[in-house]
């Protein structure tokens, strides 16, 4: 949110972005870890993907460079 000051990006109003900031849950809340852990779960999942997208990137240069 830029600035800070709940107008949301581009100024449409706060729930209005990616999802990613403060305004999604509220801080301090019994349900923040719940959130949190989720949140973690989501992004090893994107790790991992990451993880098996180098990897085959890294097998197919070493097969060109075999050539």
């Amino acid at each position: 949110m830029p600035g800070f000051d709940g107008t949301g990006p581009h100024g449409l109003g706060p729930m209005t972005g990616r999802g990613m900031g403060y305004c999604v849950i509220p801080l301090s809340t019994p349900e923040e870890l719940d959130y949190l852990k989720k949140r973690a779960q989501v992004m090893r999942g994107e790790l991992e993907q990451i993880k098996v997208r180098i990897r085959t990137l890294e097998k197919s240069k070493s097969a060109v460079s075999k050539e």
